[in-house]
């Protein structure tokens, strides 16, 4: 085998093994990091940051979405196209309203999951997605992993 190709077989491999070690905890982790950034630099900050392509909040499968109280999208990293329209009637195949789901969790403990189902943009396959969700004053905070 070449170096050439044994190069490649290795970063083929340690990209797979970081996609595929992307779970529910991830998520978790993901979102305690984007409430700790807010605390510290401000919401505004933290809705820049996760709009922004390939920025801290956007890790392989991973990305932070942000709604207001109404369910208006406030940040998307996987899609901005997203951002400023009311995403609370958006709902996947089982009619589950992700942003709902999203501001009822914000709204009763303030935090916890729920599962539904949406593209994922890696594979751009419908998958089952396990979402957490935290409330931080008036936005909800969320990042789902999608089921292996």
């Amino acid at each position: 085998m070449s170096i050439r190709s044994l190069v490649s077989t290795i970063l083929a491999t340690a990209l797979l093994a970081t996609l595929q070690a992307q779970g529910p905890a991830d998520a978790e982790a993901l979102v305690k990091e984007a409430v700790s950034y807010a605390k510290t630099q401000g919401a505004y900050k933290l809705i820049k940051e996760a709009n922004t392509p390939g920025g801290a909040f956007r890790k392989g499968e991973l990305y932070i979405w942000i709604v207001d109280m109404e369910g208006v999208m406030l940040a998307n990293g996987a899609n901005p196209k997203l951002v400023g329209k009311d995403a609370s009637e958006k709902a996947d195949s089982d009619a589950i309203h992700y942003a709902q789901e999203a501001v009822k969790i914000a709204e009763g403990p303030g935090k916890g999951w729920f599962t539904y189902k949406f593209t994922n943009p890696v594979t751009r396959e419908v998958q089952q997605k396990q979402c957490y969700v935290e409330r931080l004053d008036e936005i909800v905070i969320a990042c789902g992993a999608y089921k292996k």
